[in-house]
């Protein structure tokens, strides 16, 4: 297992490749309990001392990358404190897009609990945004009754970027923003419609009564999976699934979810 500097050192390699004007730095966030090894993460701040809301961005099923540093510099750059982290380098893995990562869950909220500590965060406003798999983790942690009871401090809100919605019940305890391209054949916008109406559909088991009014759902006609990866203009095939960036479903939800984080973690 490569030491923490080392990792540390790649992710700082890869962040300053992917943007030179960097907001943030460097740190690590304490691992679960005595025998995890610490998470690495990209910690954006505003100017000033704050204290600010802020933000755990959680990325795909390919490792931390440019999407996530980027996201945590915009979100910087409105006034929230972003601490992007990297669940796979620590576990010695390098992609999780063919079996998942259930532990990502997990170090949101290990990033959660981490964020609330710090003098410059306002702990009782910390949200979270998921990309892909990440997105899909922020389901996970924001469901009613799933892990969310397990932990005493708690996520004010979420965005979803196209995550997988089969098998999610919808009922969340937080505010929740869930974006995806109707052309997406990875992780279907059908499955997330389901969800956001409460039908089981073709896609996961049956779904139970409840309240569903938290779930913000926006699907972007003639719009792939990954469409808020800029190196993916051209588009890419990846395990039988079409990739690819789309320009204006990226600045539109760019738009909505600075809206939605004034509206649920204020600023």
């Amino acid at each position: 297992m490569p030491s923490l500097r080392s990792l540390l050192g790649a992710i700082l390699t890869l962040a300053t490749t992917a943007n030179p004007c960097l907001a943030g730095a460097l740190t690590e966030i304490p691992g679960a309990n005595d025998g995890q090894a610490p998470l690495p993460a990209y910690l954006a701040r505003p100017a000033g001392a704050g204290p600010f809301p802020a933000v755990v961005v959680l990325h795909g099923c390919g490792g931390f990358n440019n999407v996530a540093v980027t996201w945590a510099d915009r979100l910087a750059s409105w006034g929230y404190v972003a601490a992007a982290i990297d669940s796979l380098t620590p576990r010695g893995r390098t992609t999780v897009c063919g079996s998942g990562l259930n532990e990502q869950t997990f170090d949101a909220y290990q990033a959660l609990k981490f964020l609330a500590a710090q003098p410059f965060v306002r702990a009782d406003r910390v949200g979270m945004l998921g990309i892909s798999l990440g997105g899909g983790s922020a389901l996970t942690a924001l469901e009613h009754d799933l892990v969310e009871p397990m932990f005493p401090v708690k996520f004010r809100s979420g965005v979803a970027f196209y995550p997988r919605c089969a098998g999610m019940a919808g009922v969340m305890t937080a505010p929740t923003l869930v974006l995806v391209g109707e052309l997406d054949d990875w992780t279907p916008a059908a499955a997330c419609r389901d969800m956001a109406a409460g039908k089981t559909g073709t896609f996961g088991p049956p779904r139970e009564p409840g309240d569903r009014s938290m779930v913000e759902l926006v699907v972007y006609p003639d719009t792939h999976h990954s469409f808020v990866a800029s190196e993916l203009r051209d588009g890419i095939r990846l395990y039988g699934h079409w990739l690819q960036y789309n320009e204006a479903a990226t600045q539109d939800a760019a738009s909505r979810v600075r809206a939605f984080f004034e509206r649920t973690l204020g600023n």
